[in-house]
């Protein structure tokens, strides 16, 4: 009897588990669905871009066309117009920033200096590669070039898996 009792106690901890798995894979799947919808409503903007990325690759289009199109998938908008240099990979820039969710949830905003290559998300790097000093961009990322399919629990609010993240961010100078 008491290993009968073991064994339920065990296949109601599984059962558990499971159930409480899925209803966070379920919240999980209605986030990542509801930034990609997001992120796809932009493309219809007038005044918002597709971040050119150095290398591209053939993408089809209707009617059988090919042509060659971005990789990254990030879109951006200018605010203001740089007119200074375009940092490359291995300098330091200094920039002003701003974070947000797609739902204008803000989860971070400062100054950072960083040396290009390091210490920031991907997405932000591509960005910032690309802006002349004095720029002053919003740029929209894609979850796979953000935090990609986990939670990030180091900011406060926590940011979500899946989550497309949204910066205002302005290039203050190419550090010496």
């Amino acid at each position: 009897m008491k290993k009968l009792t073991t064994l339920s106690l065990l296949l109601l901890t599984f059962s558990l588990m499971f159930l409480s798995s899925c209803l966070e894979d379920s919240d999980s799947r209605q986030w990542r669905k509801a930034n990609e919808a997001f992120m796809e409503g932009l493309k219809d903007s007038t005044n918002i871009f597709a971040l050119e990325h150095r290398d591209s690759i053939i993408v089809a289009e209707k009617g059988g066309k090919y042509e060659a199109g971005p990789v990254s998938g990030i879109l951006y908008q200018e605010i203001k117009a740089g007119h200074g240099e375009i940092p490359v990979i291995g300098q330091t820039v200094s920039v002003k920033y701003t974070g947000w969710l797609y739902d204008n949830t803000q989860f971070d905003t400062g100054k950072m200096t960083f040396k290009l290559g390091e210490s920031t998300i991907d997405g932000f790097r591509e960005v910032v590669e690309r802006m002349p000093v004095g720029a002053r961009w919003k740029a929209y990322i894609p979850y796979y070039l953000g935090y990609g399919s986990t939670d990030y629990q180091y900011s406060q609010p926590n940011i979500p898996a899946y989550s497309v993240l949204i910066f205002d961010i302005e290039l203050l100078k190419i550090e010496e």
